[in-house]
């Protein structure tokens, strides 16, 4: 059971009482940390600071490799003093149907028996995925506010990213979901290895009896029996998601850019409202001067993932002229994607000009954040998608540390291309090398750049602007009691 205070223990501005406030996330600590998670914690934890109680509800799917897996289908732990609870791969994957992915009866139940034991005032959905939104039905079908947060583009895309297969990027399904069929109905169909090892596995005569052409032809069958069905829920997803989230009391956006989208693939106008993300800054501002270096040190940290763009960026690295001034160093878990990883390092090492001088320097603890980032001259952020205001951005900017980044989405919201940092065209490492090589021809930049970066929007300031929300959902709420009480 979960340990509660009474209701009414907390006032919000306006003077409203709010005390449980039920908040879902994709993935989250130990095993998932990404901006997301980070978000979501930071959040959770100056909630709780105001007096809250804060409940978090996740998932918790593997990277890579998604098939279903004996075990316990419900997990409940601590971290840094938040009770989260977890429905594990066995849940999500139990008598797993496409539509699932975004409309998952069998989670919505067990929400539905998390909301009757924890008893939230409201629910605040910082992401749906893994969990799919059958959780925005079911908290709105108890009459309870639910607050919408994406920090990407699930809603209206189902790889999240809006970027095509050919790297091109994307604003939306389209008619009948068209632009899905390329891109994520293949997704839904197991590749052949994992077929027939699966095969091989749950019916072992029949891979000894049929052979590798006869577990091909299995494989056939299974797609010309299954593809009709993903292709329905394919077309099915994007009214069904569209119609949830328009049911949230509020929606709340990052970007500029997620608003337009948002608004052109059916999201209700005036649901929508523009919240940029805030971090904690408390542990990063003692972090703004730099040790001298007679090498211009290039930083990333992030995910070593293709959509991160980290290939591009070594590529860019390796056209330097003179690198020898340069020093580029890469953080990130090699182990989160290994084959891209290995990729990365097989690229970093087979240019001896420039291979001593790229290093892979794996993960840190979050408390040397500030450290990292005053040893980085100038931070880059290559990605290949829109991405959203990329807390790492934000983070590094504290510490005046100046950014290049993709023109393109959130990131480019951030920066004032030749003012407080540099922009480069989408998928060209060789326009992002133009860009650090006016740095390491002219480094009197950084410090022109440097002066131009201004405070960064904190943590609290976020949450002000969704208790904010908070209240106006809670006085929605009421307005509609009062007025089914008259009626």
């Amino acid at each position: 059971m979960i340990n509660r205070m009474p209701i009414g223990e907390t006032v919000c501005p306006g003077g409203l009482h709010v005390s449980r406030v039920l908040i879902t996330v994709h993935k989250f600590f130990p095993e998932h940390r990404a901006g997301t998670e980070v978000l979501t914690l930071k959040i959770a934890q100056d909630l709780i600071r105001r007096g809250h109680e804060v409940l978090i509800v996740t998932a918790n799917p593997p990277d890579t490799d998604a098939r279903y897996r004996p075990g316990e289908e419900v997990k409940r732990y601590t971290h840094e003093g938040i009770n989260v609870v977890s429905f594990e791969e066995p849940l999500r994957l139990k008598g797993y149907k496409f539509s699932y992915e975004y409309r998952h009866p069998e989670i919505r139940e067990r929400f539905g028996a998390l909301i009757d034991e924890f008893r939230p005032d409201i629910v605040h959905v910082m992401h749906a995925q893994n969990l799919s939104a059958s959780i925005v039905e079911e908290t709105k079908s108890r009459s309870l506010p639910v607050i919408i947060s994406p920090t990407d583009f699930w809603f209206i895309c189902p790889i999240v990213q809006l970027k095509r297969p050919d790297g091109q990027v994307c604003e939306g399904p389209g008619p009948l979901a068209k632009n899905c069929f390329t891109c994520y109905t293949p997704e839904l169909m197991p590749p052949v290895n994992e077929f027939i090892e699966a095969i091989d596995k749950r019916f072992p005569a029949v891979g000894k009896v049929s052979g590798k052409i006869g577990s091909h032809a299995l494989y056939g069958a299974y797609l010309a029996a299954k593809y009709p069905q993903a292709l329905k829920a394919t077309m099915e997803r994007p009214e069904i998601l569209s119609t949830i989230a328009n049911s949230a009391d509020a929606i709340t956006v990052p970007t500029r850019l997620m608003q337009r989208l948002f608004i052109k693939n059916g999201i209700k106008e005036d649901l929508i409202h523009h919240i940029p993300f805030g971090i904690d800054t408390a542990k990063l501002l003692d972090w703004c001067e730099k040790p001298p270096s007679d090498k211009l040190r290039i930083g990333y940290i992030g995910t070593l993932f293709e959509h991160k763009g980290v290939d591009i960026l070594i590529r860019a690295f390796q056209a330097l002229r003179a690198p020898e001034r340069a020093v580029l160093k890469i953080y990130g878990s090699p182990n989160q994607f290994p084959e891209y990883a290995n990729k990365l390092k097989t690229l970093a090492e087979s240019c001896s000009v420039t291979r001593d001088s790229v290093l892979f320097l794996g993960t840190f603890p979050n408390d040397d954040f500030g450290k990292v980032l005053s040893e980085i001259d100038v931070m880059v952020v290559p990605s290949r998608w829109y991405e959203n205001t990329p807390l790492v951005m934000q983070s590094a900017l504290t510490t005046k540390t100046p950014m290049i980044a993709t023109d393109l989405g959130g990131m480019s919201e951030l920066i004032d291309h030749e003012k407080n940092g540099l922009l480069f065209m989408l998928n060209d490492h060789e326009d992002l090398a133009q860009q650090l090589q006016k740095l390491l021809d002219n480094p009197e930049k950084l410090t022109e750049f440097k002066r131009n970066i201004g405070p960064q929007r904190t943590i609290e300031i976020m949450v002000d602007e969704l208790e904010a929300l908070y209240v106006a959902a809670f006085e929605r709420l009421k307005g509609n009691l009062n007025q089914s009480a008259i009626r």
